[in-house]
Parts: structure tokens; C-alpha cells; sequence
């Protein structure tokens, strides 16, 4: 929550870059970077991300959460796995993802992040086997 207190997301103004703080890098970034000067935001203080993998945006979960279902469908048609993602399962897991604050902040996510928070959801609401959604996330345009 940001300072004035409304509850709502931070709406973030980034630091000068003369004023940016030495930051060490994740254990994934560390071969191609030992450590990076970044900004931060100047009310809630978290770190701009600066990497490749940028935060996707929420459309693109939606439209990924619908290739899912169809794979869980006719998995179980198959008779592969007894799972199916109802579309009652959707609208809680994208709902519970507009309201995670860190999920939908392209400022200081970063799409594997993002990739991560979306999976444990999906798998509190439908345990799917990881076969059955990783296959579509590496193939998914998006």
C-alpha cells in the first residue's frame, strides 16, 4: 500500500538516475550482470526492474488461462487426468491475480515472477500436472 493511505496500488514516480541505488542481481541474472544501478520509486520504494523479461499484462494470462482449459479438456476426454478447469476455477483464479498487487505491477515484476504466482494459483484452484501447463505456456504466443 502507498503512503496516502487510499488502499489502492502504488502509482510509482521513479527516482533520478543520479540517485539510484546499487542492487545485487538474482541468482538468474548474476552470469550476465554482478550488479546493476536501478531506480526506485519514490513512495512505496520498490526497485524498477530493468531486465529483458518484462511483466506481461493481464490479457495475456486470460487468453493463456483459456488455452489451458481446452489442453485440461481434452486431457480428461482422454482420459489422461480426471482435472477440468470449470470456468467457475477462471473467474476465481483471475480474479485472486487482479488482486494480488505485486502480480500486476509491471514496475518491479518480471515475467518469471509472474509466470510463478500464476502457476500456484492455478494449482490452488485445480491441480492440474505440471505436464499438462508447461507445454502451453512454451508454446503460447500470446
Amino acid at each position: 500500500m502507498d503512503e496516502d493511505g487510499d488502499g489502492g496500488p502504488c502509482q510509482h514516480i521513479e527516482s533520478h538516475k543520479d540517485h539510484s541505488i546499487w542492487v545485487k542481481p538474482d541468482i538468474s541474472e548474476r552470469m550476465h550482470s554482478p550488479a546493476q544501478k536501478r531506480t526506485y520509486c519514490k513512495k512505496c520504494g520498490k526497485i524498477k526492474y530493468m531486465g529483458s523479461a518484462r511483466a506481461k499484462k493481464m490479457g495475456f494470462y486470460v487468453n493463456l488461462l483459456k488455452e489451458i482449459q481446452r489442453k485440461a479438456e481434452v486431457l480428461n476426454r482422454r482420459g489422461i487426468t480426471k482435472h477440468r478447469l470449470t470456468h467457475v476455477q477462471v473467474r476465481l483464479i483471475l480474479k485472486e491475480l487482479q488482486d494480488d498487487e505485486f502480480f500486476s505491477d509491471a514496475f518491479c515484476t518480471h515475467q518469471y515472477s509472474q509466470w510463478d504466482r500464476f502457476k500456484a494459483t492455478l494449482r490452488k484452484y485445480c491441480p492440474l500436472p505440471e505436464e499438462a501447463i508447461e507445454p502451453v505456456y512454451r508454446d503460447f504466443k500470446g
